[in-house]
């Protein structure tokens, strides 16, 4: 059994004084806040009591081996979890690497969090029936589809044109109405912006089925693919799209138009740009759109060999300091 990873002091006073924090703002029950924290109710009263004794700082042991994270990793993977609570370890150690707060492959960090008690678990969900042949490439096929979106006292829908290869949305319009005309401009635009000609999948309503339709999809040479009626999983890529738009969006305040505009953008700039995808390489989508995956994936590869090497260097120098 492996010996469990120790918190430095500056972790644990950073941590009960957030619960106190939370609890004081919240009114939340300690509980509540540790679950939300990932934090065991043994580890949180054991460091309470710690913390009245001025004891908090545990004795520093020497590595156990030389490939052994170092105490200052080990304090930076665990303070970076902490900030982000929600987050699985393997797209937390991509974005350390990333961001350079440290360079540990995601076996290491999930050891070390697993030993502090803080992994995030997640029910990973199930693919319904066959897959079609995946996309090669970006702009090889799109998927597009409409979300009520409520403003204030009006309805609205959200238009996104979301490439199937790298999960990237090519675009986006809010309309004030779903009828085939407007919609058409939202792809048009997106088609206009690129100059692709990709596959487009839809589904079967009205608005993709009408006369003001069918011109788009000659006029720019398009393969129209409308999938399975009743069967909304041929269009799952940008389904889960809208899912997570309706959570990332279910507490703000929308207000206006303008203002739901503004907080949309900010969302699926996030969602495209930063945030790192498990289905990508822990990649985000605007890496496979327009960047160069292999690129980053070898300068993520290079980081953990060269703090494999410092890593070495520094765990011998602590053995030979503790003998």
């Amino acid at each position: 059994m492996r010996a469990r990873v120790r918190f430095p002091a500056a972790v644990k006073r950073e941590v009960l004084a957030l619960v106190a924090r939370t609890q004081a703002r919240t009114g939340w029950t300690v509980r509540r806040i540790r679950k939300r924290l990932g934090l065991s109710k043994s580890r949180y009263h054991e460091w309470g009591k710690r913390a009245e004794q001025d004891v908090l700082a545990d004795l520093v042991r020497p590595p156990r081996c030389l490939w052994q994270a170092l105490p200052e990793e080990v304090d930076a993977v665990l303070g970076y979890a902490l900030r982000h609570p929600r987050e699985g370890y393997r797209r937390l150690a991509w974005r350390m690497v990333d961001e350079d707060v440290a360079y540990l492959s995601p076996s290491s960090v999930y050891r070390i969090l697993d030993d502090a008690d803080l992994r995030y678990r997640w029910k990973r969900s199930r693919p319904v029936g066959e897959r079609p042949a995946e996309p090669t490439g970006p702009n090889q096929r799109w998927h597009t589809d409409l979300m009520y979106l409520r403003v204030g006292d009006v309805w609205y829908f959200l238009v996104a044109v979301l490439d199937a290869y790298s999960g990237y949305v090519v675009h986006w319009d809010l309309l004030p109405s779903m009828t085939a005309a407007e919609v058409r401009m939202v792809l048009q635009d997106a088609l206009q912006k690129t100059g692709a000609t990709p596959e487009v999948v839809t589904d079967n309503g009205s608005q993709f089925t009408a006369r003001d339709f069918k011109p788009l999809v000659r006029d720019f040479d398009l393969a129209h693919i409308r999938i399975r009626i009743y069967h909304p999983e041929s269009n799952g890529k940008l389904e889960r799209f809208h899912r997570s738009t309706r959570e990332a969006l279910a507490e703000a305040e929308l207000g206006n138009l303008s203002r739901a505009r503004e907080l949309i953008g900010r969302w699926v700039t996030h969602s495209t740009e930063r945030r790192l995808h498990a289905a990508l390489n822990y990649l985000p989508p605007a890496e496979y759109y327009a960047g160069d995956p292999p690129a980053r994936l070898a300068e993520r590869q290079q980081k953990l060999a060269t703090a494999r090497t410092r890593r070495r260097d520094r765990n011998r120098q602590r053995l030979q300091a503790a003998a």
